[in-house]
């Protein structure tokens, strides 16, 4: 322990002697250092940590799988999987919907709050931790049990001042009998989409005839049985599944189910994105250590006649070796603290800027598992930049070293080979960096000039849900009022256009639908058309500024039998009636929402939304008029010259004074849904560009470095041959190909490791290969100036030498 602290006393008294070197050390360690744990504490909380649910590995999820994909599933298939299934010890279903929270004393105002329909057993089935009171339990979910109400951490807390006495206050949520709490989740349990509030789902009679089965509209969890598997479960419900399509061919014939872990359920869209960024960051990590190593072996060179006279005075070489990884581990010490800090702010930064589609990415933080991962990656630095100049440092021979000592320069050939193995590798990391960000890059501007159908620019949208028990779904009063409310908002100052919709496009929202033409039967064994449904009143497709390609939009004067008119999109007309002209065409289909079976005779062609995002496939659409649905759940759309959320509290006031107990969901410019879909996009861009940047930057420094050392190193042989005649040109072209064709082979072993690597950003990429030219080529010409350029300025140097300078010394 004597010789330790000797060793760091001598290692610190030597970095206080050379602050340039210390300071630049510890920088380059604190963006390496500091970056790795910023991702790392984002990686740890989303996909290590476990799930707030008691054994969450054996928590699933089962899909219904149709001709659209996997889905929800009907309440009728729900009880079949119950009595059926033996690889479950229980199988919950839920409903998500917005609720509207009535005001709980004079000074309280009515909220939305997202709320959750759940059968009693759900919270048997995840296991969650219950902070006061009771979850829901059986019995809850019967018809004519008293209405009862869970509510989450954060709501209790925001809502109700985190006071003991809110179990047994009553809700009211819209239903006709207010529910009654009975109980408060503990801290970070929000199971699914971030949900406040949940309520007992109850299944009547009405939920479970045979025609409910074709209504799918359940998600349903599960957990698994001792000793069961995912694939197990998955055979065991498929079977079952074909089955029920024997048993109920005109609703069943082609569902089948399938079931997924749960963490892949809610990690598997993110899992990949954010090792790619673990991994990114690991590279800038290399790149620091790579860049570390260059200054350390010029460090050590030039120390290599202290050392050799310490050797020939007695020290051994483990004492000199314990000296050097002395000095590199306080470097990596003094980079792991700063970086720590560095990592504290970056976290602000990601919490605040991060995609909301990241899961519990609020909860990032900098905590023991974090601290302990950067102090095992500040030993790991100490290893990857201390090792190699430790070792060349005390190979040093007596006699060679003893010489140089003498003519006062250090270095020798033994450091070139490792040297030029590190230009290599930092220059192959830095293009599969830049390749990542560039393919990102092109993406991200290929989703930005995309056309959605419809110009986001100037419109307001703002959700309104009204309560059932006082607006009957597929009555007149939900019609009325929204008749009311659309008049009061075209006749406010600014609002150029107004409507209704229910769902906005890119927001999530399909209402998928079997639909037919009656002059066309489908031929027997053939699938149905299927096609997105969308109610939209006259006007909102006009306020979306949505093209009209042929016939006219929905006005006013459809409604009433026998003139009932839908419209239909590109995708759908070129599905349904190839090389036919939809207009004067019917389309019926077998729902009825009490105003008749939805449907009508097409008297326009619209141009395709964006859907599903930007960069989906065009989806087949039909466009309803809201007197045939007559629904609670509406978004209400307002184009302004102005800008939208200027009209937000003059929409307010308008509701208000129509029904003062009503509260307005989501507020937000339709502009920001558009950017929704593109943010997780960006905030990948941003991160990648930015190592790519820092990489690049420690390459061309790194290089600089080297070049320059090897100059200094080279002066008097650079002077003779200046001496005998050797032109200026002559010598700067001697050291530019040798560090330049260092760089090519970097270049070359990059495009290697990115075509290679580049192959995992699929997911993310739209409009472009993970193999483009034109973004590689970009890549080489954009590293190959910056390391012309970083090696330019030593090499000329060199070149303009004096040769009686360069010969004084000898």
């Amino acid at each position: 322990m004597d010789f330790l602290r000797q060793d760091f006393r001598h290692a610190l008294r030597r970095l206080r002697r050379s602050p340039t070197f210390t300071l630049v050390a510890v920088l380059t360690l604190t963006l390496g250092i500091g970056a790795n744990a910023a991702i790392f504490s984002v990686v740890h909380t989303v996909l290590l940590r476990p799930l707030p649910l008691q054994d969450d590995a054996r928590v699933v999820r089962l899909y219904s799988v149709g001709k659209q994909g996997p889905g929800p599933t009907s309440p009728p298939d729900l009880v079949s999987l119950r009595e059926q299934a033996r690889s479950f010890t229980g199988l919950a279903a839920l409903a998500s919907t917005e609720l509207t929270l009535g005001a709980h004393d004079a000074e309280s105002l009515p909220v939305k709050v997202q709320g959750t329909l759940a059968t009693a057993d759900l919270f048997q089935v995840l296991g969650p931790r219950v902070h006061l009171g009771r979850a829901l339990q059986p019995g809850d979910d019967a018809p004519g049990a008293p209405p009862v109400a869970v509510i989450s951490h954060s709501l209790w807390q925001r809502r109700f001042g985190g006071s003991p006495t809110v179990l047994g206050r009553t809700l009211s949520t819209g239903a006709p009998v207010p529910a009654t709490v009975v109980g408060v989740m503990a801290p970070g349990f929000d199971f699914p989409a971030r949900s406040d509030l949940w309520l007992p789902l109850v299944l009547g009679p009405e939920s479970l005839t045979p025609e409910a089965r074709g209504a799918h509209w359940l998600e349903v969890y599960g957990r698994l049985a001792p000793g069961a598997s995912v694939e197990q479960a998955t055979a065991e419900v498929a079977a079952i599944a074909r089955g029920l399509a024997e048993q109920h061919p005109r609703t069943n014939r082609d569902v089948g189910a399938s079931v997924e872990s749960l963490r892949d359920v809610l990690l598997g869209k993110v899992r990949p994105s954010l090792l790619m960024l673990m991994g990114a960051v690991g590279l800038v990590l290399l790149v620091a250590c790579a860049n570390l190593t260059h200054l350390l072996l010029a460090r050590a060179a030039s120390r290599e006649g202290e050392l050799s006279i310490r050797l020939a005075l007695g020290a051994s070489r483990g004492r000199l070796a314990r000296e050097l990884l002395a000095e590199s581990g306080l470097l990596a010490l003094a980079g792991g603290a700063m970086g720590l800090l560095a990592a504290m702010w970056a976290m602000d930064v990601l919490t605040a800027f991060g995609p909301q589609d990241i899961p519990r990415l609020e909860e990032a933080s900098i905590d023991g598992t974090v601290l302990a991962f950067t102090a095992a990656l500040a030993m790991l630095t100490t290893v990857l930049f201390g090792l190699v100049p430790t070792l060349k440092a005390t190979r040093v021979s007596l006699g060679g070293g003893l010489r140089m000592a003498n003519a006062g320069s250090g270095g020798g050939a033994h450091h070139h080979k490792t040297r030029a193995l590190l230009i290599v590798g930092e220059t192959a990391l830095a293009v599969l960096l830049l390749v990542s960000a560039g393919l990102l890059l092109r993406s991200f501007v290929h989703l930005q000039r995309a056309a959605p159908g419809f110009e986001p620019e100037g419109v307001l949208t703002v959700k309104i849900d009204l309560p059932p028990n006082r607006y009957g779904f597929g009555t007149a009063a939900p019609e009325a009022f929204f008749d009311q409310l659309l008049a009061r908002l075209r006749a406010l100052p600014g609002v150029e256009a107004a409507g209704i919709v229910a769902g906005l496009p890119m927001d999530g929202g399909k209402m998928p639908l079997d639909l037919k033409d009656p002059q066309r039967p489908v031929p027997p064994g053939a699938a149905p058309w299927k096609a997105s449904v969308r109610i939209v009143s006259p006007g909102a497709l006009e306020t979306l500024r949505v093209k009209l390609l042929s016939g006219r939009g929905l006005s006013a004067e459809d409604r009433g039998e026998g003139r009932r008119a839908v419209l239909v999109n590109a995708e759908a007309a070129r599905r349904f009636w190839p090389n036919e002209d939809p207009l004067g065409r019917t389309l019926s289909t077998d729902m009825n929402w009490g105003n008749g079976a939805f449907g009508g005779v097409v008297v326009g062609v619209v141009d395709n939304l964006a859907i599903d995002g930007l960069a989906a496939p065009a989806v087949a659409e039909v466009y309803l008029p809201y007197e045939q649905a007559r629904s609670t759940q509406m978004t209400l759309v307002l184009r302004t010259s102005a800008d939208p959320l200027t009209l937000a509290s003059a929409v307010r006031a308008e509701v208000r004074s129509l029904d003062s107990s009503l509260a307005l969901g989501s507020v937000r410019t339709l502009a920001s849904v558009v950017d929704h879909t593109v943010a997780p996009l960006r905030f990948y861009l941003l991160l990648v560009g930015v190592f790519a940047g820092v990489a690049l930057l420690l390459a061309a420094v790194g290089l600089y470095g080297v070049v320059a050392y090897a100059v200094s190193q080279r002066t008097r042989e650079l002077g003779i041959r200046l001496a005998l005649g050797a032109r200026t040109h002559q010598v700067t072209n001697l050291v530019l190909r040798r560090y330049l064709g260092l760089t090519a082979m970097g270049l070359g072993l990059g495009l290697v490791l990115a075509a290679a690597a580049s192959r995992t950003l699929v997911h993310l990429l739209s409009g472009v290969q993970p193999v483009d030219p034109l973004t590689y080529a970009v890549v080489l010409v954009v590293l190959g100036l910056v390391a012309f350029a970083a090696a330019l300025l030593p090499a000329r140097r060199a070149a303009q030498v004096s040769p009686s300078v360069a010969l004084r010394g000898d």
